[in-house]
C-alpha cells in the first residue's frame, strides 16, 4: 500500500469507481469552499469524490479554491462562455454529488459515443501487436510464416552461400 495520507485514494481500483461522466461543453469546473462548518460537505466532496471525476474526465479543468468566497460553491464554465453557478451551502457530499450530476453530466448516449472510439493504431494497417489490427506480420498473405507455426528446413546462412560460390 502506498504512503501519505489516505493513500486508497490514488489507487486505480477506487479512481474508476465514480460514475460522473461530465458533458462535452463542460470546460471548467471551479469548486469553492471555506474552512467554517457550513463548507464540511464540499470539504468531503472534494476529498471523497473530485479525485474519480477528475480521473473520470482527463481533458477538464478542475480549480479549488479555499477562503476566497464567503460562501462554498461550484462553478461549472461552458465552452460558449457561460456559467452555472451550484449553490451547496450545508449540504453533504452525497447532496453534493447528485447536484453536480444534474448539472453537469453527460447523457448515456454521449457517454456511448465516448466509448466507441477506437484505437487509432487498429487503423494503421503498419501497426502489430497487441493494439495493432492482427497479432504478427505472419499472418499477412505474402509474407514468410513464423517458425512456431511452420517447420524450416536446415537453414542456410549467408556463408554458407561464399563457400559454395568459391568452389
Amino acid at each position: 500500500m502506498g504512503k501519505g495520507r489516505f493513500p486508497f485514494r490514488r489507487t486505480v481500483e477506487f479512481l474508476s469507481g465514480g460514475k460522473l461522466v461530465l458533458q462535452k461543453r463542460v470546460k471548467t469546473v471551479a469548486v469553492s469552499f471555506t474552512t467554517q462548518k457550513e463548507s464540511k460537505g464540499l470539504r468531503d466532496f472534494v476529498l471523497r469524490d473530485l479525485p474519480q471525476i477528475q480521473y473520470k474526465n482527463p481533458n477538464k479543468q478542475f480549480v479549488c479554491f479555499r477562503n476566497r468566497h464567503e460562501f462554498p460553491h461550484i462553478t461549472l464554465y461552458y465552452d460558449g462562455g457561460e456559467r452555472q453557478l451550484i449553490d451547496v451551502y450545508q449540504k453533504s457530499a452525497d447532496d453534493i454529488l447528485n447536484l453536480v450530476e444534474l448539472a453537469g453530466a453527460a447523457t448515456e448516449s454521449e457517454i456511448l459515443q465516448k466509448q466507441e472510439v477506437e484505437y487509432p493504431g487498429r487503423i494503421n494497417p503498419a501497426n502489430f501487436g497487441k493494439y495493432g489490427h492482427c497479432f504478427c506480420i505472419c499472418e499477412k498473405p505474402g509474407q514468410v510464416p513464423c517458425p512456431s507455426r511452420v517447420k524450416f528446413d536446415k537453414p542456410i546462412k549467408w556463408w554458407h552461400d561464399k563457400e559454395s560460390a568459391a568452389q
